[in-house]
């Protein structure tokens, strides 16, 4: 079975348009449906403070970036 590592971008957004730090999460599903659900869960999980109070919510973006050998994210291009 084939992984692909797929990096997302989630910005903590509240309705007023404040938003908390970003921060990335990385999955390695084949498909992308599944890999989109399975960051939604992971951010859920590390926002969870902030989305205890209903008017903050969560954006996430697909980032075109790549993890080098010391974890660092880089931008990619084919």
């Amino acid at each position: 079975m084939k992984n692909k590592l797929r990096i997302w971008r989630v910005v903590p957004t509240s309705k007023t348009g404040v938003q908390a730090p970003y921060f990335f999460v990385e999955t390695t599903e084949e498909k992308l449906e599944k890999a989109e659900t399975s960051a939604l869960l992971m951010a859920k999980e590390k926002a969870k403070s902030l989305l205890r109070f209903d008017h903050w919510g969560i954006r996430m973006t697909k980032e075109s970036l790549r993890k080098d050998d010391n974890g660092k994210y880089l931008p990619y291009h084919q």
